[in-house]
């Protein structure tokens, strides 16, 4: 599935949990801009001012969605559907979070830009019909809760990988002929783990793209989209 990486995961905790802090520090919704993107961020929503990878995986799934319809698991602020959106594809997209789904709708808005944005926990709430060609989710990458405290939110961390698993078995019923489950992810997640959970319910993992961005400490963080496919 990806390449093998040598990381130092003390330093890297130590890196984003310093990130965290900073961005829960914020009282008040606040905003940035993003690739040209007014995005207002609430301090309940993982904010991708201070965490690089939304915008790294925005602009990659911005050229492989290219038009086509789309799904995003965990919205978060919207940056990853709204460069989707920006190409013209029809996108849903979901979060648990109700602040989330709040702060995704208003920045769809503050950029003229059009999507069905809901409170659901995964799936839950979206119309039976509803069928797209792209499902994606920058999932939980923490597995193990044997972490810093700061990683033990719903945003950081899946123990056992059980959203996961359920994000991957029932995604199918969402996607059209032809249509892909993708999965953000990093060389901080449980990479086995992902491929055993995938194995299980049928899929091969392909690795789509493979990216580096620093944090502000400079820091590496190694990202993939992954693509399922049926065996």
């Amino acid at each position: 599935m990806t390449m093998a990486i040598n990381v130092d995961r003390q330093r890297w905790e130590e890196s984003i949990s310093l990130l965290i802090q900073k961005a829960q520090s914020h009282k008040d919704v606040y905003n940035t801009n993003i690739n040209g993107f007014l995005v207002y961020i609430h301090p309940n929503v993982y904010s991708p001012k201070y965490f690089p990878e939304s915008s790294w995986y925005a602009r990659n799934l911005q050229k492989i969605v290219n038009g086509r319809s789309f799904l995003e698991v965990g919205v978060g602020s919207g940056i990853i559907s709204m460069h989707v959106a920006k190409t013209g594809s029809t996108v849903y997209g979901v979060d648990i979070n109700p602040d989330a789904v709040d702060i995704t709708r208003k920045n769809f808005e503050a950029n003229s830009l059009e999507a069905d944005v809901r409170l659901s926990d995964l799936y839950s709430s979206l119309d039976p019909e509803t069928r797209v060609d792209f499902i994606f989710w920058n999932h939980p990458w923490q597995y193990s809760s044997a972490i810093v405290s700061e990683l033990k939110s719903e945003k950081t961390f899946d123990e056992g990988y059980s959203a996961l698993t359920r994000y991957i078995a029932e995604g199918h019923q969402y996607l059209n002929d032809g249509g892909a489950i993708m999965i953000g992810t990093s060389c901080y997640a449980n990479l086995e783990a992902v491929d055993s959970i995938a194995s299980k319910h049928g899929y091969q993992v392909l690795t789509e793209v493979q990216g580096i961005e620093k944090l502000e400490d400079g820091t590496e963080e190694v990202y993939y989209i992954l693509r399922l496919k049926h065996i």
